[in-house]
């Protein structure tokens, strides 16, 4: 650090210095992550100096990088996205290969509340052996599906009314944080934001 701030060794390194250190470590290691998955030329911000670590503002111009197979410069949207220019690969579990597959959105119950969600035919399954009771599940394109569920969030994070700790104390534990839970008072249809879904809630009988 000391080397980084270009002060003697006796001297005291200034506090913002300290903190762009930091954060060049921080940015070091979060583009690190990203190299030899078939991505060069990595560049990324530092916005919201200090980093202390890890990321603490959600704005941010994002990461970008060039795409070895194709030469292509690209925003990299998360771990596991793969190339928008190039078709995917065998095994490719990125969104846009992933995109015409069939995927589910569910709502179940649990006492008081309400859990809405996607996954597969296993993840429906794990929240009913959970003692969850089934309501409603639509199947249709991943893409679509996950739309669905973002504006169900969405609408959830709008009305502004969190769970009280003691009403996630008693959540199964697959329903994980509650980001998706709401009080059962509060009406859902799946239909309502997946239209062209299909019923398949007679599935899991």
């Amino acid at each position: 650090m000391r080397q980084f701030a270009d002060v003697a060794t006796d001297d005291a390194v200034p506090s913002r210095v300290a903190a762009e250190f930091r954060a060049a470590i921080a940015l070091g290691n979060d583009l690190d992550r990203r190299r030899g998955d078939d991505w060069t030329d990595l560049v990324g911000d530092v916005h919201g100096l200090p980093w202390y670590g890890q990321r603490e503002q959600s704005m941010s111009h994002g990461t970008w990088g060039v795409h070895v197979r194709c030469g292509s410069w690209q925003r990299l949207t998360g771990p596991g996205k793969g190339c928008v220019a190039c078709p995917p690969a065998a095994g490719d579990r990125s969104f846009l290969a992933l995109r015409d597959t069939p995927y589910l959105l569910y709502l179940v119950k649990h006492r008081g509340l309400l859990k809405f969600g996607v996954g597969g035919t296993s993840r429906v399954r794990e929240h009913l052996r959970a003692g969850a009771e089934l309501l409603e599940v639509v199947e249709g394109r991943h893409a679509d599906v996950i739309a669905a569920e973002a504006i169900l969030k969405r609408r959830k994070r709008e009305a502004g009314q969190p769970l009280r700790k003691w009403r996630t104390q008693r959540m199964p534990t697959s329903f994980g944080r509650g980001t998706e839970v709401v009080r059962t008072r509060v009406r859902i249809r799946l239909t309502d934001v997946l239209p062209d879904g299909i019923d398949v809630t007679d599935r899991f009988d």
